[in-house]
């Protein structure tokens, strides 16, 4: 990544507590994806190694950390996940500790849409004008395709990347779909600002890997380096 002159970022975190999360994932880990009966969620387990991944990138350590698709929002914003209603964390031990302490009240909906989430990733990168990176964990029940594109679209921009992690049994081709075939169609700059990361199935192969944290950090990374490179030919840093 430091080839291609990026030596930090910010970023930014949505999670997605809708309905759908409570029985999307029963045949890859025998349990919905928010339920801590038995300990550590999946979603946690996720959060916990792609904030080792990528918080040695955060300049200041601190990651606004959202959720989205429960009662208080639906599919038309976000909200904090800290019940604090401040959405900034300090690291990755930050976000899990808010994890932990807000899950038990939220009270999970729908429909799911990751568009609020990406609007909301845009203001607080328009704010600062620097590089940030969004991550987005869902279990890819899309309701609404059409208005995530979009939001997708007009994040392109803006100097930030949204790399989506997909937790569950899926379908997730809607997401598959988004990573290289979104197109702009003459709505502002034309680039892959959008990773798709089939975060299960990549786990699923973490029992044979000599270094899972390796295997994980080059599918989360991987589009990073060129899409920085395009962000910085566009001339979108610093733009406040």
């Amino acid at each position: 990544m430091r080839t291609a002159g990026l030596e930090s970022s910010q970023l930014i975190l949505g999670v997605d507590v809708s309905k759908s999360t409570e029985w999307q994932g029963r045949n890859s880990y025998g349990i919905g994806l928010h339920d801590y009966s038995r300990g550590p969620t999946p979603f946690e387990h996720a959060i916990q190694l792609t904030g080792q991944v990528l918080e040695n990138f955060d300049d200041d350590h601190i990651i606004p950390f959202f959720r989205f698709g429960c009662y208080q929002t639906r599919d038309k914003s976000v909200l904090p996940f800290p019940l604090s209603g401040v959405p900034d964390c300090v690291g990755t031990e930050g976000v899990i500790n808010a994890y932990r302490e807000a899950l038990p009240s939220i009270t999970m909906a729908g429909p799911t849409t990751m568009a609020p989430m990406v609007h909301k990733a845009m203001e607080l990168v328009q704010q600062t004008g620097e590089y940030h990176i969004l991550i987005i964990l869902t279990d890819g029940d899309i309701s609404n395709a059409a208005l995530d594109a979009q939001a997708i679209i007009q994040a392109r921009q803006l100097p930030m990347s949204i790399i989506t992690l997909g937790l569950g049994d899926g379908p997730f081709d809607t997401l598959e779909h988004f990573d290289d075939h979104l197109h702009s169609k003459g709505q502002g700059p034309d680039w892959d600002n959008f990773q798709f990361v089939p975060f299960t199935k990549l786990e699923k192969s973490f029992a044979t890997c000599e270094r899972p944290d390796l295997t994980l950090a080059t599918a989360i990374l991987q589009e990073i380096p060129d899409q920085y490179k395009i962000i910085r030919k566009l001339g979108l840093l610093n733009r406040v």
